[in-house]
């Protein structure tokens, strides 16, 4: 298994082919009917091999059989890896690196061998309800009944959603899709319609209470705070050039030309940076794998070559929301999370969320992502589809809101994107935060409406080739509802 300091939790798709230069996982696909005695099912042979292990960086990692798919897998920090059967205790990761398991004298699976390190098992201790949708209904997803979500002190007014849509039979069929398995490890689905929440469902173990990655879709949350920060007269406009913000902090940036010095705030917000920086081009200079391997990844931003005028065209770059994180404390002469809390967070009345800001090495585990619950990434979105006010209060200003979703056709805002469906001919227009695994934030401002997916399907089309689940719930079910 290939091995080294980091996890494979890219904040956007991971080139699977370049894994060598990015975190290890075990990642196996195990093949039905890998036991070893006529007795056993697949199934129960790869239970042999559950439990918690030792992994690097004196962390551990889950590996757990599912009853859904006879796979096994490698889970870490939530993520799921399916693991590939070869013969006997021996399996091989994505890069055909093998990964042998050991036995005791009692022929018990007591650890696992990978690229000459030796990694014990902590526990046999798991908890199989997160391989599965819902546990009480696995193999009987028919046995669903919706219900109204509940009603709590969080501020969100909860409906019933046959009075939200004109058909939510598809809606009811898409939950009980997901508890079967037909859509794999979608971890909530939340409906927002009519300013009331009608749909609030969860899977795999997690519950409202449950933080959640968001991977890239914490970007365009956290694209607000550059507007929280103009409103506080912090920064003067986002028409402002960027690099004079770094010039005591970096007073020798590399590839300095005109094209690079015309940069502004604005251009770094829609991705139109200039920069030879594409996430998902290994050959890109400014590519997320190669930031993460630099020791100051926001050094790192700000000495790429320019390719294009700024303004231009929009390309897609994590380095953009890292250094406008990064200009904020600067302006601020304080450290984000602290901003962040007293500006955005504590007015909307989220508590329960995890954010640390660190752009280098020290955050090659998390990539500085935030961390929190779908109902708060429901109230954040409702914040920005009323104009920046919660609850009559104005937290972010509706200048900024407003100018968030000016953005042409399938491009960028404000750090979010247009996103839309056609669906028979219809089309229905969104604006979307998204992230690696299938987190969605979609504001439907046509029908009033917000739709939030969190997920489990890191790198889906590298590992499975095929789009995460939301992408085909969204048209099929969610928007044929509103017919």
């Amino acid at each position: 298994m290939t091995t080294g300091p980091q996890r494979v939790h890219s904040l956007d798709r991971i080139q699977l082919n370049n894994m060598n230069k990015l975190p290890i996982v075990l990642i196996i696909y195990v093949l039905l009917g890998c036991s070893t005695t006529k007795e056993e099912t697949g199934y129960e042979q790869l239970t042999h091999y559950d439990g918690e292990y030792e992994y690097v960086g004196n962390t551990t990692i889950e590996i757990i059989a599912s009853p859904m798919d006879t796979i096994l897998y490698a889970i870490l920090d939530g993520a799921k890896y399916p693991l590939k059967h070869t013969a006997g205790d021996t399996f091989t990761d994505v890069q055909n690196g093998f990964v042998v398991f050991t036995r005791d004298k009692s022929n018990r699976v007591n650890g696992y061998t990978t690229e000459g390190q030796d990694f014990k098992l902590i526990s046999k201790d798991i908890e199989r309800a997160k391989m599965i949708p819902r546990s009480k209904l696995f193999g009987q997803s028919e046995g669903y009944t919706y219900k109204v979500p509940e009603s709590t002190s969080d501020g969100l007014e909860t409906g019933r959603l046959e009075d939200a849509f004109q058909n939510s039979g598809t809606i009811i069929d898409m939950v009980r899709r997901t508890i079967a398995g037909d859509y794999r490890d979608v971890h909530s689905i939340l409906i927002y319609k009519n300013d009331k929440l009608v749909l609030e469902e969860y899977f795999y173990g997690y519950d409202q209470n449950t933080q959640h990655q968001l991977r890239s879709a914490g970007k365009s949350i956290k694209g607000g705070l550059i507007g929280i920060a103009i409103d506080q007269g912090f920064i003067n406009s986002e028409k402002d050039k960027l690099l004079p913000y770094f010039r005591s902090k970096y007073p020798e940036i590399a590839n300095l030309d005109t094209l690079k010095e015309q940069i502004t705030i604005e251009d770094f917000l829609m991705y139109r940076h200039g920069m030879d920086c594409e996430n998902n081009n290994p050959e890109s200079a400014g590519s997320e794998q190669a930031m993460m391997q630099s020791e100051d990844w926001i050094k790192h931003i700000l000495d790429l070559p320019m390719v294009k005028s700024p303004g231009e065209s929009s390309s897609y770059c994590t380095g953009c929301s890292i250094t406008l994180n990064s200009l904020i404390e600067i302006a601020i002469n304080d450290e984000i999370e602290d901003f962040a809390r007293q500006y955005l967070f504590e007015p909307l009345g989220i508590t329960n969320y995890s954010w640390s800001f660190e752009p280098n090495p020290s955050s090659i585990n998390t990539f500085n992502q935030l961390y929190a619950t779908p109902r708060d990434l429901l109230k954040l979105a409702i914040m920005y589809k009323d104009g920046g006010r919660w609850k009559g209060k104005q937290v972010l200003s509706q200048e900024w809101a407003d100018k968030t979703f000016q953005m042409d056709e399938g491009d960028y805002g404000y750090m979010w994107k247009h996103k839309y469906f056609v669906v028979d001919g219809q089309k229905f227009n969104s604006y979307m935060a998204t992230g690696n695994g299938g987190q969605k934030i979609n504001i439907w401002p046509e029908l009033d409406m917000i739709t939030i997916f969190t997920g489990g399907n890191y790198n889906s089309y590298q590992l499975y080739g095929k789009a995460t689940p939301p992408n085909e719930m969204i048209p099929n079910h969610i928007l044929r509802a509103v017919r």
